[in-house]
């Protein structure tokens, strides 16, 4: 196993089971995965000006924003937006193109796909018929964890289905890879 991906696995094993048992235990409340690791509370939050702020505005994704992030995760976060609109468009090169050559997928109700070939056949399946066109997605969260890496943490509505997302980014030169990826249905 490479450095990088000791890195990640230790990275992945300290941050996704804080997350989902906050998600979990807090059931519908939008602000669920927010817990103890928020710098504040979600009415903090909503009083802090947006460049105090980590968490983007609602419409942030659809507009083409780039709310500003102190943590350092938005640079990570238009990394996000840019596979969200890769997505949208049905372009599987530049959804690929998002994420780094040695990624990991974990998409609801699919197998893991690992690596660039597994993750190109997991989205051209995935965006057949493209029902993603009319999606809408907001990023709920991005932050910094370390120099290299960010998590930024998402809510999409495709049809009726409400999903939420995690993306794990690794900083590859100047540009930012997803590295990890999950969404599932929110319950």
């Amino acid at each position: 196993m490479s450095k990088i991906s000791q890195r990640r696995a230790l990275l992945l094993a300290a941050i996704v089971p804080a997350l989902l048992v906050a998600g979990c235990s807090a059931g519908n409340n939008t602000q669920a995965m927010k817990g103890a690791a928020s710098p504040g509370t979600p009415t903090d939050m909503d009083s802090m000006p947006p460049e105090e702020s980590d968490t983007a505005s609602p419409d942030a994704t659809d507009t083409g924003a780039s709310p500003t992030d102190t943590a350092g995760g938005g640079q990570a976060q238009t990394a996000v937006q840019g596979f969200f609109s890769a997505v949208k468009s049905g372009n599987v090169d530049q959804v690929v193109n998002s994420f780094s050559d040695d990624a990991v997928a974990a998409v609801n109700g699919q197998a893991t796909a690992e690596g660039s070939q597994a993750i190109r056949t997991l989205f051209q399946k995935q965006l057949q018929g493209n029902g993603m066109k009319q999606a809408t997605h907001t990023i709920d969260e991005s932050r910094m964890a370390g120099d290299t890496d960010a998590i930024v943490r998402s809510t999409s509505k495709q049809g009726s289905d409400e999903m939420r997302e995690l993306f794990v980014l690794t900083k590859d030169g100047e540009e930012w890879k997803i590295s990890q990826f999950m969404n599932n249905k929110a319950s």
